[in-house]
């Protein structure tokens, strides 16, 4: 198959990359709103949810698409899009007039790019290593961004966020040569294929992820915040939590190591627990150690539950539809979550994302067991 050559898995990570941008940045982006923009929380928390939400409304409209367009062309225009946008949102000062230019951002540059590298994973024929290799990059690239752009906001603002994604986007292009030219398996084939297989909890997978990554974005989204009321400087947090996100790619390989034995009841429960515990400590006055340590809990835990959560989804979709909504569901959560959470800091202070994050938590677990237990029977 075409979608096994290692340069096509290649551009698909590459592309998966591109597709979490929004996302890998979103603590800096908010942050550099308020500071050189003089953005208020609600009004930052609205622009990053913009563009997270445009990946989402991207990925849900791949089901009807991405069987049927060609990926390089797909591919190529969502690329240059995330280019000529970034290089445009620079130029704005106006929160609403922002906010547009991230949602186009998210829904024709990086919702396009993610769905891209859902349909070519998905058309491979070892779906785990191939997300492992994605999930690895996208942690890799999170750990980079952490660690460049803080400083570089720091000295020129927006600018210092927006402009170097673009340029990591215009690195990626050449390797689109390297996506197929084709499309996924026909509509009539993905039908039949799915036919002997009930896909419900397939459906309550997605419910469980969106739910899960709506706590998630609205404590990410201002966790760089958080570092900085405890106490921090943005910069210093920010190598803070460039730390844990390397750290965090342990959580990935130890599920990818123990998915095959145990089942997913245990190692779900426990790591949302773990999640939850965390984002329970990171309020008030923190040191450097005390934040980087409870940054690292948080994110091995939440790098380990999302490959169990990925694959409950895909090991009761055969047709890849519903795969295919995989990022639909993160994207929307993390669209979502900076919203509510920047609602409830302007009543309660930074304390709202905490209680955002441990409510997303609570919740996915609360419908998570029943489905595990259902599965088992």
């Amino acid at each position: 198959m075409q979608a096994d050559k290692p340069s096509t898995i290649a551009a698909a990570v590459a592309l998966s990359c591109i597709g979490v941008f929004g996302i890998l940045a979103a603590p800096i982006i908010q942050n550099s709103l308020q500071a050189s923009l003089g953005f208020t929380a609600e009004q930052s928390g609205a622009v990053v949810a913009a563009e997270i939400f445009g990946g989402a409304l991207a990925s849900l409209l791949a089901t009807a698409w991405i069987n049927r367009i060609n990926w390089r062309t797909a591919a190529v225009v969502a690329v240059v899009v995330v280019v000529i946008v970034n290089v445009l949102s620079v130029l704005q000062t106006s929160a609403s007039a922002l906010a547009a230019l991230r949602f186009c951002a998210g829904f024709a540059g990086q919702g396009t790019a993610f769905a891209v590298a859902i349909g070519i994973i998905n058309s491979s024929s070892n779906h785990d290593r191939n997300f492992g290799f994605s999930i690895a990059a996208q942690v890799t690239t999170g750990v980079v961004t952490l660690l460049v752009l803080p400083p570089l906001a720091q000295q020129w603002g927006i600018k210092g966020v927006l402009l170097p994604l673009a340029g990591l986007a215009l690195l990626v292009l050449p390797m689109i040569f390297w996506v197929p030219q084709g499309s996924g398996p026909s509509a009539l084939d993905s039908s039949q294929a799915g036919a002997s297989r009930p896909a419900l909890p397939a459906f309550l997978g997605l419910g469980i992820m969106l739910i899960w990554c709506t706590g998630l974005g609205g404590m990410w989204t201002f966790i760089l915040s958080i570092g900085e009321s405890g106490g921090l400087d943005a910069a210093v947090a920010g190598r803070a939590i460039a730390i844990s996100t390397a750290v965090s790619i342990s959580g990935a390989l130890t599920a990818s190591a123990l998915a095959a034995r145990g089942g997913r009841l245990i190692p779900v429960s426990v790591a949302l627990l773990v999640q939850i515990g965390a984002i329970a400590m990171l309020r008030g006055e923190m040191s450097f150690l005390q934040f980087a340590l409870t940054a690292v809990l948080f994110q091995v835990a939440w790098n380990f539950t999302g490959p169990y959560l990925m694959g409950l989804i895909a090991s009761n979709d055969q047709t890849g539809r519903l795969s295919v909504l995989i990022p639909a569901a993160q994207t929307g959560g993390f669209a979502l979550g900076p919203v509510v959470a920047g609602a409830l800091m302007t009543a309660q202070g930074m304390v709202g994302a905490n209680y955002v994050g441990i409510g997303g938590c609570l919740l996915a677990l609360v419908i998570f067991i029943p489905t595990a237990l259902r599965l088992r029977r």
